[in-house]
């Protein structure tokens, strides 16, 4: 081999062994670093007061709540003495309310409902009797109402009535029992010119009775008396026989501007 070959021979290897050191360094480098990667840790989130919990809600009984005419429709089908159904809550609508409480659970207010109230008329199937109620009809002065009551103990009906305003002319609280009647229009002894329709006497000249129109059957006690009643009411009264013997218990307390 001449020295000129030599020369060439030993370049080759020199850029052969450089070549394989560099793949050799590199390699080492790449799996050198694979080794040593950090997986990224796990972040876990605490609260802070852009990420707390949601406020504890209230929320309704029913979304929505029953509305008021819906509320006087129901109070109207149970047969309770509503007056008109146009979502207004008035005093004839507390009437109805008062009767509803006593037929339900029995404590006859004349308040507004509240919302649990709302929901629970609307859930009401059937009205029962009143612990304190008696068979015969049972005139509640603080609703105004009168409640039927049948020998079975099942209400019959709850009529809307007036009775004695507050003080002297109050309705006599008590148990009573119809003692005489008269089955047409009658004259008042006491009273001359005021008129009855088909009267029920059951205490001391007090009876139950029409008046000379419907009108005066007013949602809060404005009788000298007696316990006024529809016309309509008095002959169902009499159709169905109710009269002498028949009880007639009237308790209560009327209290004014009741909300």
């Amino acid at each position: 081999m001449t020295p000129l070959r030599r020369i060439y021979v030993g370049l080759a290897l020199m850029a052969g062994a450089t070549l394989v050191i560099a793949i050799v360094g590199a390699a080492l480098v790449f799996f050198s670093a694979r080794s040593t990667e950090v997986s990224p840790s796990k972040v876990i989130a605490t609260p802070t007061s852009s990420m707390a919990s949601p406020p504890k809600i209230s929320y309704p009984l029913s979304n929505p709540l029953p509305s008021k005419m819906y509320v006087e429709d129901v109070l109207s089908a149970l047969g309770l003495p509503v007056g008109k159904v146009d979502g207004d809550y008035d005093v004839k609508t507390q009437r109805a309310l008062c009767a509803w409480r006593e037929l339900t659970y029995g404590e006859p207010t004349r308040a507004l409902p509240s919302d649990l109230e709302a929901m629970q008329i609307v859930s009401t199937k059937a009205l029962a009797p009143a612990a304190n109620q008696v068979v015969g009809l049972n005139v509640n002065i603080a609703c105004q109402t009168a409640t039927w009551v049948s020998a079975a103990h099942v209400v019959i009906g709850v009529f809307p009535v007036s009775s004695g305003q507050p003080g002297y002319l109050s309705t006599s609280v008590g148990l009573w029992k119809v003692e005489w009647q008269v089955p047409r229009w009658y004259e008042s002894i006491l009273y001359p010119e005021a008129m009855m329709y088909r009267p029920k006497f059951f205490h001391r000249g007090m009876a139950i009775h029409g008046s000379a129109t419907d009108a005066l059957v007013l949602p809060y006690p404005a009788s000298h008396g007696c316990v006024r009643m529809l016309h309509a009411d008095i002959d169902r009264l009499w159709d169905a026989g109710f009269g002498i013997g028949d009880a007639v218990n009237v308790y209560g307390e009327w209290i004014s501007n009741t909300l």
